[in-house]
């Protein structure tokens, strides 16, 4: 068998491998289509425990602009900012996207931030302890002027929880080789403070609180599969 005939009979191979790894890495099902729709303003309590919405916060005019962004990107969100009877309060943000392949991606909140002009503080990952289960986090500090503003995030990607962009894009890969297409809620608590520690006892308290209020047959939307109690 002549050489030039090996070579071109090995492309040939190489072609269609590669041609058939793609058709099967290449997501396809969307997993959100098999799942009931989620309604954040339905599954999110306006009052629990010790927290309830402020009435008096002031709603952020957004951007045409970012606004188009946000519509593209997300199918849901839900900005609320609840307070208790100490007087604390805390900034909660919930983006819902039934779509996560690459372009439509829930967006991180320490690109969002930086964007926005603030800087970004260390990213730190840990956990914050529930009662429904330890949930993997990301914490972050935005400034910008005197404003000083502990975060703490997560993702949920399918059902992973992920934190910064290794975990996402893990997640995504690991989805893709199924061929699925994952859904994607970003989930963040903020507090306006210089005392960052003080802040992270806050929400981890809000957050205890929230999820609990859930009903537990709704909280796969927030944290996946995530252990519960």
């Amino acid at each position: 068998m002549k050489k030039p005939f090996i070579v071109s009979l090995m492309m040939g191979l190489l072609m269609v491998s590669s041609a058939a790894i793609t058709m099967v890495i290449t997501p396809s099902a969307g997993i959100a289509d098999q799942q009931n729709q989620i309604d954040l303003e339905a599954l999110i309590p306006s009052e629990f425990n010790d927290w309830k919405i402020d009435v008096s916060a002031e709603s952020l005019m957004v951007n045409p602009d970012v606004k188009e962004m946000i519509n593209k990107i997300y199918s849901q969100t839900l900005s609320r900012t609840y307070i208790n009877s100490q007087g604390e309060r805390v900034m909660l943000s919930i983006a819902y996207g039934r779509d996560q392949r690459k372009d439509l991606q829930v967006h991180r909140p320490e690109v969002c931030y930086l964007t926005s002009g603030f800087d970004i503080g260390k990213l730190t990952k840990t956990f914050v302890d529930t009662t429904i289960g330890r949930i993997p986090v990301m914490h972050l500090v935005a400034k910008q002027g005197a404003r000083n503003e502990p975060i703490t995030y997560w993702i949920r990607m399918g059902d992973s929880v992920t934190r910064g962009w290794f975990e996402q894009k893990a997640a995504t890969l690991s989805y893709g080789l199924t061929g699925k297409v994952p859904d994607g809620l970003l989930f963040r608590v903020s507090t306006i403070s210089n005392d960052e520690q003080d802040s992270y006892r806050i929400q981890q308290i809000f957050l205890t609180s929230l999820l609990q209020a859930v009903r537990s047959e709704d909280r796969h939307w927030l944290v996946g599969r995530l252990a519960q109690s």
